[in-house]
């Protein structure tokens, strides 16, 4: 299992309460380290603009972030650790 922080734990969890959720929501190091561990994808301007309604000149803000497979197994993982004896 990849070892995440308390931070990273909050924001993966957030993360997989939608499909997509706006870059602009969750910037930061904390989404930067799921990033470098491959746990979150943040996609491309124009990918999955359909689920935003941008303000003009915020494109950046409004990219699509989203959990990748391992990253959805992680959330997985913790969940039933959770709801295990342990949590």
């Amino acid at each position: 299992m990849i070892d995440l922080d308390k931070d990273e734990t909050a924001l993966l969890s957030w993360l997989g309460e939608e499909t997509y959720s706006q870059y602009g929501e969750c910037q930061g190091p904390v989404l930067d380290s799921l990033v470098a561990k491959g746990l979150v994808k943040i996609h491309g301007q124009s990918e999955h603009q359909e689920n935003f309604i941008p303000v003009n000149g915020a494109g950046e803000l409004y990219r699509a972030v989203s959990l990748t497979d391992a990253g959805k197994q992680v959330l997985i993982d913790i969940m039933t650790w959770q709801g295990g004896s342990h949590g």
